[in-house]
């Protein structure tokens, strides 16, 4: 797909579709993506911290190179996901902004090591604030090979693969889409950052991916696009 760059001529015309869009409720907010009947990991409700400060948790965020390869507990990573890509407003906003709230980012985890989360990709269900295993077989060699960049780091428990659901943001935004989508995973990972840095854990973001092998493996609808990917673990 093409991407539209802005310019004083171009955009009256962008303006003007978008304007076109919501009064035709064409760009209204959807549900969140769910898989009903898939096999379901139950997640906790956590209550907000007071503490730590988010100026420690800035501070203390670091891209590291060697990371424990525990699976975070059933808590901490309740924690993680509902506070980096939960549900926190009307319309299914949450902490990421989101191009015109259409709240077209979905975040998929493969745990890479052993653990109370048993092996497979796993989807994380915003609104049932709980994890659908898309895929039942998923080891860590498989993976290595679909995110090479991976070979760069050592241990790691968690991957994230952060996927933009181009169809819904391009029937507002048109050839703009792939530019919103990417400007919101680049929220979401360095949320996804902050978070892991409160619970004692470190997230490092991965630029080397495979896009459409990792889009095939996630047997993902044609309008997905892979945007990023991530290792988490607690640091060694």
């Amino acid at each position: 797909m093409v991407e539209l760059e802005l310019d004083r001529t171009t955009y009256p015309t962008f303006r003007d579709a978008v304007i076109a869009a919501e009064a035709s409720g064409d760009a209204a907010p959807q549900p969140p993506r769910s898989y009903p009947g898939y096999p379901r990991v139950e997640l906790v409700r956590v209550r907000p911290r007071w503490w730590p400060s988010l100026d420690r948790i800035l501070a203390r965020r670091r891209s590291v190179r060697r990371l424990g390869t525990r699976q975070p507990s059933r808590k901490q990573l309740s924690r993680l996901l509902q506070t980096s890509h939960g549900i926190t407003g009307s319309y299914w906003a949450g902490p990421v902004p989101s191009a015109g709230g259409l709240q077209a980012l979905e975040l998929y985890l493969v745990p890479l090591e052993p653990g109370w989360l048993g092996q497979g990709a796993y989807h994380y269900d915003r609104q049932g604030h709980c994890l659908a295993r898309v895929v039942a077989e998923a080891p860590r060699p498989r993976w290595a090979e679909l995110v090479p960049s991976l070979g760069l780091v050592e241990g790691g428990a968690l991957l994230w693969v952060l996927v933009g659901d181009v169809g819904r943001v391009r029937r507002k935004y048109g050839e703009r889409s792939r530019r919103f989508l990417l400007q919101e995973s680049g929220h979401l990972m360095q949320t996804l950052c902050l978070a892991s840095a409160s619970l004692g854990l470190a997230t490092v973001p991965m630029g080397g991916y495979l896009e459409r092998a990792i889009a095939r493996e996630l047997v993902l609808p044609e309008t997905d696009v892979v945007l990023y990917a991530g290792v988490a673990g607690g640091p060694e």
